[in-house]
């Protein structure tokens, strides 16, 4: 259903009745916050991204912080908050202030929450930096995506090598002690070798968790083009999978814990926020094209900047799509997200939570997969083999509908 079909007007959407808001405000949730502003579109990025020029950029932080103040989830109890994008750290420190301060105001944030915001080198400075921990931010994720100079030529970064490793002292010199580097393998051209030594350099920094991503090519991208052109080719797959397993190898010779597919923490390290997702709670998103989950409904914004200015204040943002799930849905989703993670599930949980067997349920696939030493099974747990993990998409999918 469109998401104009389902807007209320502004006399009956905010007046329900209190015992909905009581519950309401009892959900807790995980923020996320949309930043499209970008400098320059990397080659690979398919997210609602881009240069901004100096008006768009106030109508849309103007319009980001109306509707964070008219949202029907205003009260929630928050857990953790994320600036993504884009490039947050686009942000001048005193729009920063705005923002945090807007949601301040709007949702009782606890006193321990996990407050990140992405930083892509090139974008930070030192004072820039301290001003970020004073401010409340307690986690940074770095965008390196690579420490060799061609590799980020080619991904079309606006940095260097050497403002990465600028980016991480000073974050180290602030006081912050919760810091995330984002890596990229299969990239064309790049050998065992080049990715080896880029994880090398990363974990010599000693950073409390590592986000590591296979390079995918989408369509509508600088790459994707290419990619129809013929101009671009793809790391072959073999490659590809012996870069997944080096990463594997030396994260856990370093003492790191792969907590889900592409993240990596030292223990106790894990990015709150990630989990929220892999567990499946809620969580609602703010700004251009971000997606929230809450009450087995989920949704996605609308990705046009016209109409999310024209909607953003009447606490229900035009929504690009929204779904519902059934139980049968909800329980292949959790099942899928579950198997991600290190831990796995648990068909005992999970036959509590959603009324029905799932060991009779999915008996079948169980067997084949632990047959084909994708899934190992310890009691009411089941989580991937490390050969699952390598074809972890494919597992996956077999649960949705």
């Amino acid at each position: 259903m469109e998401a104009h079909n389902l807007k209320m007007s502004a006399e009956t959407k905010p007046r329900t009745h209190e015992r909905t808001k009581e519950r309401k405000n009892q959900i807790p949730l995980g923020l996320y916050v949309h930043i499209p502003f970008c400098v320059r579109k990397c080659h690979y990025c398919d997210f609602t991204s881009g240069p901004f020029g100096e008006k768009a950029r106030q109508m849309y932080l103007e319009a980001l912080q109306e509707e964070i103040r008219s949202t029907s989830w205003r009260g929630c109890s928050v857990t953790t908050v994320f600036l993504g994008g884009g490039t947050p750290s686009e942000l001048t420190i005193p729009e920063l202030e705005e923002l945090v301060t807007a949601l301040g105001r709007t949702f009782p944030i606890d006193k321990n929450a996990e407050w990140s915001i992405e930083c892509n080198p090139g974008t930070t400075s030192q004072g820039y930096v301290a001003a970020l921990g004073e401010m409340g931010f307690n986690r940074v994720s770095l965008g390196v995506q690579s420490f060799d100079d061609s590799h980020l030529r080619f991904l079309g970064r606006i940095h260097t090598a050497e403002e990465a490793r600028a980016a991480y002292h000073d974050l180290r010199q602030a006081g912050f002690d919760n810091l995330n580097l984002d890596l990229m393998f299969a990239l064309p051209g790049q050998t065992l070798d080049r990715w080896r030594a880029d994880l090398e350099e990363a974990l010599g920094f000693g950073p409390e968790h590592l986000s590591l991503y296979n390079l995918t090519i989408e369509p509508g991208t600088e790459f994707g083009n290419r990619r129809v052109t013929g101009e671009l080719k793809e790391t072959d797959e073999d490659l590809a999978a012996d870069m997944f397993e080096l990463a594997m190898d030396l994260t856990r010779t370093a003492g790191y814990q792969q907590y889900e597919i592409s993240n990596y923490c030292l223990p106790g390290r894990e990015c709150v926020h990630n989990l929220i997702y892999w567990h499946n709670q809620p969580y609602l998103g703010f700004g251009i094209g971000a997606s929230s989950f809450i009450e087995g409904t989920r949704w996605t914004h609308t990705t046009s900047l016209a109409e999310y200015y024209r909607t953003a204040s009447s606490g229900l943002v035009t929504r690009a799509c929204q779904e519902k799930l059934n139980d049968r849905e909800a329980l292949g989703e959790e099942i899928m997200l579950g198997l991600r993670t290190e831990e796995g599930i648990s068909t005992t949980a999970l036959s509590r939570r959603y009324s029905c067997d799932v060991d009779s349920l999915f008996s079948q696939t169980f067997q084949s997969l632990g047959h084909n030493g994708l899934l190992l099974q310890e009691g009411e747990r089941i989580r991937l083999t490390r050969r699952g993990k390598m074809m972890a998409n494919d597992v996956c999918a077999q649960f949705l509908v």
